[in-house]
């Protein structure tokens, strides 16, 4: 794949400048500016850099992006990206809602993440699901039997449609990729609110971030009821999901201001249970060998680290086809990559090996 290149940090002749410049200041984004690398800064090698992006391009990524120390130390395009908002970024939606059921915790709409799910789930109540606690469903350990639920373009209420599925064992007791009952939390999170799932998120998230160029991608099913907004996943440019990743990277912190708290944001992109140590709330995780998304025995495919060849701290927002945003807090570095599906499952972990290996003691 041949690829447009926006630039490769400073060696690319990238004109920085502009707001917390001065030595030693962290740095955030203003606007839609965004620095390059500070001079005289360790930064990253640029050909060490360059030669990872070029590989990435190559396995059908449409875009990269690499932040270091905050700053946009590289941006590369695939020619047929058009309008960047408007990549669809699967699963790694799925952070970005685990994050919101943080601030809804910190806000006190929802106790805690030993909260049964019932609370916000009629239809569990008095059932064996009622054992269910909104931390089984950050975890993928609810236990649902999910087999047979539609995933995308549910005709009608798929609130009701999900909730109504039958427990297959208890919770906790199995882990398994479960999309369906995941789905379940946007629902959750808007009747713990008392607001529009949408109005939630981007006063609390997307607009605090910055994040102009996400939406979440729904369609309108036929409830009981009448209309309803059934949930699936969101678009956003690959700015937008380095907006994300600085955020995470920081401990939930965006611009001096903590968006969602540092204690939930930690145990969220942390090992959350044994049966897949690669697995937090909703995030991946390089702390602990464990299991892939994949539905065979448990999702046991591609066992071993997520990120092998990357440092222990790292962690990733990662979606289908290869839509990720990974952050290694030790080398403040945030990767986005989106794209196609790679041809090699090691795509992902060697285009951030390749980026840790460019860091500049």
């Amino acid at each position: 794949m041949t690829s447009r290149r926006v630039f490769v940090g400073a060696a690319a002749g990238l004109a920085i400048g502009g707001p917390s410049m001065a030595a030693g200041a962290e740095y955030w984004p203003a606007g839609s500016d965004w620095a390059g690398p500070a001079p005289g800064g360790p930064g990253l090698d640029p050909q060490r850099l360059a030669a990872g992006i070029d590989a990435a391009m190559a396995e059908r990524s449409s875009s990269v992006v690499v932040l270091h120390k905050g700053r946009l130390a590289a941006e590369r395009y695939a020619p047929s990206v058009r309008d960047p908002s408007l990549q669809e970024i699967a699963s790694a939606a799925k952070s970005m809602v685990s994050v919101l059921v943080g601030i809804a915790i910190d806000q006190g709409r929802i106790k805690s993440v030993e909260q049964s799910a019932a609370d916000f789930i009629p239809a569990w109540r008095d059932k064996p699901q009622a054992a269910i606690t909104i931390r089984h469903m950050l975890s993928m350990t609810s236990g649902q039997n999910f087999r047979g639920l539609a995933l995308r373009g549910v005709a009608g209420d798929q609130f009701e449609i999900n909730a109504a599925a039958p427990q297959a064992v208890p919770p906790g007791t199995l882990w398994a990729y479960d999309t369906a009952t995941f789905h379940l939390l946007y629902h959750l999170i808007e009747r713990a609110v008392g607001e529009p799932f949408e109005a939630f998120a981007g006063r609390n998230l997307l607009g605090p971030l910055g994040m102009k160029d996400t939406t979440w991608l729904t369609n309108v099913g036929q409830g009981p009821g009448g209309p309803v907004t059934n949930y699936y996943s969101a678009r956003s440019s690959a700015r937008d999901l380095a907006r994300f990743g600085l955020f995470a990277q920081r401990g939930g912190r965006w611009a001096g201001r903590q968006i969602v708290s540092a204690a939930y944001l930690k145990a969220a992109t942390s090992p959350s249970q044994a049966l897949n140590p690669a697995y937090g709330y909703l995030w991946w995780e390089n702390a602990r060998p464990g299991r892939g998304a994949g539905v065979g025995a448990g999702g046991a495919e591609g066992a071993g680290y997520r990120f092998e060849g990357s440092p222990r701290d790292t962690f990733a927002a990662m979606g289908a086809g290869g839509q990720v945003v990974m952050v290694v807090p030790s080398l403040e570095l945030v990767v986005v990559r989106q794209g196609q599906n790679p041809a090699s499952a090691a795509s992902l972990p060697r285009l951030l090996a390749a980026v840790c290996g460019a860091v500049r003691s």
